[in-house]
Parts: structure tokens; C-alpha cells; sequence
């Protein structure tokens, strides 16, 4: 098969999951004989490093706006999509509803057209008020309309587009690799010690739920302090008054952009506090069940999915949107090396039990290949839950 996928950045990027499954999905796709192809921003790439090919993987490079908040990927999948018209793929990938319209273009010259919706975009705050309402779920009848098939990344979301639209979908979660410690000294440079931090790795927004997150450490008595990674959105009045509310009890770490110290952060951290109150699966808690943490997730049927081992033990905890909760839950957790520990190795047995990149890789190569053989949906969808 040729598959081209629009709506990450670039590869290899790790800016957030579209870039991840990009970078995986290719990966796994070429070693089974494929061809994948990634659009990519260009002013991401210095110029001399823009090859036509990343480890098998094959890139074209799109100039767009540099570092625009709402035009950079709105110009680069309209350029990219007018691109994709005039080659041969079997299929061109849309990532996000926020790439929906670009994917008329192609469409309307008979190419063919699947589309990852990923989770509850048009309650976002990171977009305008006016944009969730009715761009995205303009944008979500647009997707359906145009794609062949759509693919959604957990039975919530799922079920939001049967019930709303009765649009049935193939579900595809994201992976995450198994990780452990190996450098540990890589930490010194952060200020960070092993196991004497929490940590969280997150755009700092309220959806994220840091700030009830800060709250609740510093109301938990712990000696442990909040490493957070991530930063606040273009000047947020939000973010300020988190590390002001913060104090000495947060370390702010910013944008952590070398991989092999990330790791080494999740890695080494005591437990994971996870926020993200908006679906489907998220991708942010799965890298620290990988990495070995004990996790402490906001309670919504996305984390309760992702947490939820098949055998119905839970290999982390789920906290109510109040900070009573989560205090009490640290306060246990802080007291329990133990219990730490042994959900950390139940963390690492969720993600090879259903979350693996060769398992999301295989469910991907099913879905196209039911799409292009024209099977219906709920033929794919099966074939793609028994992988």
C-alpha cells in the first residue's frame, strides 16, 4: 500500500501524539513492506537535513506560516493536500478534525481520504470560543462526509460519533514504548533527584488540571516536590498565576526537548499526576505507564479505559475532579513505596498487553487494508479489535 498521512508536523518530532504516530506508524508500515509517507513542515527541518527519506520513511517537505498558532497547519495541510492530489497514494491519512477541510481537495479528485478524528477537539480551550462550536463540529461532518472510513482513539469518542452522528469507526489507541532508567544522571541538570519528585508532562491549560494538581500537593503535606514540563499558551494570564499559586512546592521545567532526558524524568519521578479532562486515549499517560510510574489520573472513562487491565484490575488510581481526593490519594501513595512499585510493574503490563506501537502498527495496516478492499466498517472494526 501507499499511504500518505497529513496533519503532523514532521518526522522524526516529538511535539505530541500526531508526531509519534507518524513516526511508529511509518516505522512498523516499512518493515512490512509499505510505503508511508509524512507531510512535513519545512521550516521544522533545517534545510540540509531534508532528505526524501527518514529510516524508510518518505517526507515532503511543505513551507507554512513559522510558529502561527491557528494558520501554520491550516496553509500546510492546504498545501499539502494540493500536493497529494498529483501523486499515487491509495490513501492519504488526515490527522485531526482540525485538517478536515484541507481534505476536500483530494476528495474531490477521487483520491482516497481516511480520518483520524482524535477525541473531543471542540471542547479544547486552546481554540477560540467560536471555533469549538461550529468549526469543529462542522469540521467533524466534514471528516465523515469525505473519508472513507474514520478512526477513533477510544470507545468514548466512539461512542460520541455513533450516538451523535451515527457514524460507526474503527477504534485505533495510541502506543507507547516500555522504558527504565539507564542514566539517571541526566537528571542533575534539571535539579532533580530519583524519586523525590512527582511528575507532569503537559500543555499547561486548565482542561490539564494542573492547577488542581499544584493545589492538592501542597495540601498533601508531601516533602515530595511537582516537576512540570510543559509550557503555558502564548502568554497566558492562566499560567502565570499557576507558578505564582506554585511556589517553591513546583519546579517548572519548560519545554523538555531531548528525549533521552525526558525519559530519564518519567523514569526516575515517584508517581505521574494526570489531569487531562478532555478524551479519547491520551498519549500523556500512557509514556509514564511505559516508563514504570505508579499513576494518580483524573477520573474520566478515557483514563478509566486506558488503566482498566483486561483481567479488570486497575494498574493505576482514578481521582474525582476535587482536590479532597487527590490529596488523600497522594497522601497514600507517599506512605507506600510498596504499592508504588507494584503499580508501576502493572503499568508496564497494561502498555504490552494493549498498547504497544506494533499493535497500533498491525490494527493500522488492517483498517487500510478493509478500506481499500471496501469492506464495511463494522467488518474493519472487528478485524481491527482482535488484533
Amino acid at each position: 500500500m501507499k499511504i500518505a498521512l497529513i496533519g503532523a508536523r514532521g518526522i522524526p518530532d516529538h511535539y505530541a501524539s500526531a508526531e509519534q504516530l507518524a513516526r511508529h506508524l511509518g516505522k512498523y508500515l516499512v518493515s512490512r513492506g509499505h510505503e508511508f509517507t509524512v507531510y512535513c513542515h519545512a521550516y521544522r527541518t533545517p534545510e540540509e537535513e531534508q532528505t526524501p527519506t527518514w529510516n524508510g520513511i518518505g517526507r515532503i517537505f511543505i513551507p507554512t506560516v513559522p510558529n502561527s498558532k491557528y494558520l501554520s497547519q491550516i496553509v500546510h495541510a492546504t498545501l499539502s493536500s494540493m500536493d497529494a492530489v498529483r501523486r499515487d497514494f491509495d490513501l492519504i491519512h488526515y490527522q485531526c478534525l482540525n485538517n478536515s477541510y484541507q481534505s476536500i481537495i483530494p476528495w474531490m479528485f477521487g483520491k482516497g481520504v481516511v480520518t483520524n478524528v482524535n477525541g473531543q477537539i471542540w471542547d479544547d480551550p486552546k481554540w477560540p470560543r467560536p471555533l469549538r462550536g461550529p468549526f469543529f463540529k462542522s469540521a467533524a461532518r466534514v471528516a465523515m462526509a469525505v473519508s472513507k472510513e474514520i478512526v477513533t482513539d477510544a470507545i468514548g469518542i466512539s461512542d460520541i460519533y455513533k450516538h451523535w452522528y451515527g457514524k460507526d469507526s474503527a477504534i485505533i489507541e495510541y502506543g507507547a514504548d516500555i522504558r527504565n532508567s539507564t542514566q539517571p544522571e541526566r537528571l542533575a541538570k534539571y535539579g532533580l533527584e530519583p524519586g523525590s519528585y512527582y511528575f507532569i508532562a503537559a500543555r499547561l491549560v486548565a482542561s490539564n488540571s494542573a492547577h488542581l494538581i499544584v493545589d492538592a500537593l501542597k495540601r498533601s503535606g508531601s516533602k515530595k516536590i511537582l516537576a512540570i514540563a510543559g509550557g503555558g499558551s502564548f502568554g497566558s494570564a492562566w499560567f502565570e498565576k499557576l507558578k505564582r499559586d506554585a511556589g517553591p512546592h513546583a519546579k517548572f521545567l519548560g519545554s523538555v526537548t531531548d528525549m533521552d532526558d525526558l525519559d530519564e524524568i518519567y523514569c526516575n519521578a515517584y508517581g505521574y499526576l494526570h489531569g487531562a479532562s478532555l478524551g479519547g486515549v491520551n498519549s500523556a499517560l500512557l509514556r509514564p505507564l511505559g516508563c514504570g510510574l505508579p499513576c494518580l489520573a483524573l477520573e474520566t472513562v478515557y483514563n478509566r479505559e486506558v488503566l482498566e487491565m483486561r483481567d479488570g484490575r486497575m494498574c493505576g488510581r482514578l481521582w474525582r475532579r476535587d482536590t479532597d481526593d487527590l490529596v488523600k490519594q497522594i497522601q497514600e501513595l507517599d506512605a507506600s513505596p510498596q504499592v508504588a512499585g507494584e503499580l508501576g510493574q502493572m503499568g508496564q503490563e497494561r502498555i504490552r498487553e494493549a498498547f504497544t506501537w506494533e499493535r497500533i502498527g498491525r490494527q493500522y495496516e488492517v483498517f487500510y487494508e478493509g478500506v481499500l478492499a471496501g469492506h464495511e466498517i463494522a467488518h474493519i472494526r472487528d478485524a481491527v479489535a482482535a488484533i
